[in-house]
C-alpha cells in the first residue's frame, strides 16, 4: 500500500479551522500513457536479469516527479518483482540431483555444509590463501568447481535476483487504474472515519451489515447514511486495519451500494487530521459502476457474504489437497485487494500462482452484463468465477447463458479438488487467446506500416527471430495474413501487398537494364537500392530480392 507521504496531494486550511481539507491528485487522462508504456517496456527489456543491472532513475527521470515515480513503480509491483533463482536455472540436471543427494537444495543449505566442514578440516576459519584450495576440496566432494561454488553460495543475495513477471504484460491503462485505486485505499486506510450518504436505503441492509462485521469493521448503518470506523495497531498505524476497511468498501460498492457523497477524517502523518470529500469519481476509483437507474448491479451482496463466510473452508480444503500432492504446482492465497483492470475493479476471494502464472478467483456475477464485460477481461487476464451453492443463485443461469465463463461452485467438501485442472486449462485458453489478440494486433501495425521486418515482429510477438517461418505457417495466422492483404518472407518479415506490387514493379524495370551495359552486380546495387527506399528497410532486403526471384 503507498504510503501518505509518497502521494501527490495539495492541502488547504480547512474553513471550520478543523484541521485541513485534502485534495489527492489523481490520473484523469491518458497523458502519462506513453510514458507508462516506456517504463513497462523497459521492465519488459530487463526480464531474466539481476537486480544490479536494473537502474530505477531512469524511471525517475521518465516522469520527472520523484512522488508521481515511486507510485508508479508501486503499481508496476503488482506485476513485476525480484525472484532469486534455483539451482536447476543455473547447473545441469545431474549436478543438481548430486546436490540433493547430500540434501543440499537452496544457498543456505550450501552455506552451512561449507561451514560445517570448515568447522571439521580447519580451526573455524578460512583465510584468503587458505579459500581456493578449501573450494576446490569442498568441490571435488559435491561435484562442482570453485567458481560454481562461489556463484551458488550468493544466489539468494539480493543483488543477484532476477526481475520475473507475473501474469500477463500489463497495459498503461491498467496501470492509471490501479494507481487512482491505490491512491483512494492509502487515503482512506489512514481514516478513523468515513461517512458515506447513500442515495437510498440499501436494500439488503441486513446483509451490508453481516460484511462489516465479517470484516471485523465497526460500521453503522442507518437510514442513508454509512458510516465506517478505522482503528490503530498496537504500534498506532491505522493501515494495517484500513486495509480491511477498503477491501470492504471495494467490495460494497461492487455490489451496487448507492453512494452518492461523503467524508472521511485522515490521520495526518505529522499528526493532526486531514478531511477528503468523497464522490461519485473517488467511489469509481474504488470499484462503483456508473450504470442507468434501476439497472442491477453486476454483483449482489448475498453471494458476497456467502463466498466470504466460505473462505476458511475453502482454504482449509485447498490445503489439503497441496498436503497431499495434488495441487499441480499451484499455490492459493487470499486476496488482499479487489482486481484491478482497465475499466474494472472486481470483489476478488483468491489469487492462485504457479510460477510465472496468476489466476484471480473472483465473485461469480449475477447479470448477464456482469458476466459479458467479466467475459471479456478474462480474454487477456486469467481468472475464475467462484460462486457458493448455499448463496442466492438467482443469477446462476443469466451468467452461465451470457458466456464461457470459467466457474467453480463451492457446496461443501470435495469441490475444490477440481480447482488445480480448471486453474490449468484457464491459463492456458487465456494464453491462447492472447497470442491470437497479439498476432491480429502486429498484423494491423504491418497493414499500416506497410512493412514489418522480421526484428520489429519478434519484438512485437516477444519471440525469437527463429520461430517467425514455424509461427507464421500455422492456418491461423495464414488466415489473418490474408485478411490483412499481407505477405510474410522468410528473412525480411511482413509486407502488405501494395509495398509488393512496387517492390515487383522495380524488379521487372531493374530487369529490363540486362539489355544495357549494366553488370549483374550494379544492377543488384540498383535494386538493393531502390527497393530500400520503398520499404523503408536495409535489414534482410537480399531475402526480399530471392523472393522476387531477381537474385
Amino acid at each position: 500500500m503507498l504510503k501518505l507521504t509518497d502521494l501527490r496531494k495539495t492541502t488547504r486550511r480547512s474553513n471550520a479551522g478543523n484541521g485541513r481539507t485534502l485534495y489527492p491528485h489523481f490520473l484523469r487522462d491518458r497523458s502519462l500513457a506513453p510514458r507508462i508504456d516506456m517504463a513497462i517496456q523497459y521492465l519488459e527489456s530487463m526480464l531474466e536479469r539481476p537486480r544490479r543491472e536494473l537502474d530505477q532513475e531512469i524511471i525517475m527521470q521518465l516522469f520527472g516527479d520523484h512522488k508521481l515515480a515511486r507510485c508508479i513503480v508501486a503499481c508496476l509491483a503488482a506485476t513485476y518483482r525480484h525472484r532469486c533463482r534455483a539451482f536447476s536455472e543455473v547447473l545441469p540436471g545431474d549436478s543438481v540431483q548430486a546436490l540433493s543427494a547430500l540434501h543440499i537444495t537452496n544457498p543456505s543449505e550450501l552455506r552451512l555444509w561449507l561451514f560445517r566442514h570448515v568447522n571439521e578440516e580447519l580451526p573455524g576459519f578460512v583465510g584468503g590463501v587458505e579459500r581456493l584450495p578449501f573450494l576446490n576440496q569442498a568441490g571435488a566432494m559435491l561435484g562442482l568447481d570453485s567458481n560454481q561454488i562461489d556463484t551458488l553460495i550468493t544466489l539468494d543475495s539480493p543483488e543477484q535476483a532476477i526481475l520475473a513477471r507475473t501474469g500477463p504484460k500489463p497495459t498503461a491503462a491498467d496501470i492509471i487504474t490501479r494507481f487512482n485505486y491505490s491512491v483512494v485505499a492509502a487515503i482512506l486506510a489512514n481514516a478513523p472515519s468515513i461517512s458515506i450518504s447513500l442515495s437510498r436505503a440499501p436494500s439488503h441492509a441486513e446483509t451490508t451489515r453481516e460484511l462489516c462485521a465479517l470484516a471485523d469493521i465497526q460500521a453503522e448503518l442507518a437510514g442513508s447514511t454509512l458510516v465506517l470506523r478505522g482503528r490503530q495497531d498496537a504500534l498506532e498505524g491505522w493501515t494495517r486495519h484500513g486495509a480491511r476497511l477498503v477491501r470492504l468498501l471495494s467490495a460494497l460498492l461492487a455490489c451496487g451500494l448507492p453512494a452518492q457523497s461523503g467524508e472521511a477524517t485522515i490521520a495526518a502523518p505529522g499528526g493532526g487530521q486531514w478531511h477528503v470529500r468523497l464522490n461519485t469519481e473517488i467511489f469509481a476509483y474504488l470499484g462503483m459502476r456508473e450504470a442507468e437507474t434501476g439497472a442491477e448491479a453486476d454483483f449482489n451482496t448475498a453471494d458476497l457474504l456467502e463466498c466470504w463466510r466460505a473462505q476458511e473452508a475453502f482454504a482449509s480444503e485447498y490445503a489439503s489437497i497441496r498436503r497431499a500432492g495434488e495441487e499441480k504446482g499451484w499455490t492459493l492465497r487470499r486476496a488482499a485487494e479487489p482486481l484491478i483492470l482497465d475499466g474494472a475493479v472486481l470483489p476478488t476471494l483468491f489469487a492462485a500462482t504457479r510460477g510465472r502464472q496468476r489466476v484471480f478467483l473472483v465473485l461469480a456475477p449475477t447479470t448477464d452484463t456482469g458476466a459479458a464485460r467479466l467475459t471479456a477481461f478474462a480474454t487477456r487476464t486469467p481468472l475464475v468465477t467462484i460462486r457458493v451453492a448455499a448463496g442466492d443463485s438467482r443469477g446462476q443461469a443469466s451468467a452461465s447463458e451470457a458466456g464461457a465463463l470459467p466457474e467453480l461452485t463451492y457446496s461443501g467438501r470435495g469441490d475444490v479438488a477440481q480447482l488445480p485442472t480448471l486453474l490449468a486449462q484457464v491459463v492456458a485458453e487465456t494464453e491462447k487467446s492472447a497470442r491470437e489478440q497479439q498476432l491480429e494486433t502486429t498484423c494491423e501495425e504491418a497493414y499500416n506500416a506497410g512493412v514489418f521486418t522480421e526484428q520489429q515482429l519478434a519484438e512485437s510477438l516477444t519471440c525469437a527471430v527463429e520461430e517467425l517461418p514455424g509461427l507464421f505457417a500455422r492456418p491461423e495466422a495464414r488466415a489473418l495474413a490474408k485478411d490483412y492483404h499481407l505477405q510474410y518472407i522468410e528473412g525480411f518479415g511482413l509486407c502488405s501487398a501494395q509495398v509488393l506490387m512496387r517492390a515487383r514493379a522495380v524488379a521487372r524495370d531493374v530487369a529490363s537494364l540486362r539489355d544495357l551495359t549494366e553488370s549483374a552486380i550494379q544492377r543488384m546495387r540498383v535494386l538493393g537500392r531502390r527497393l530500400r527506399e520503398i520499404t523503408g528497410a536495409s535489414e534482410g532486403i537480399e531475402c526480399l530480392i530471392a523472393y522476387l526471384g531477381a537474385a
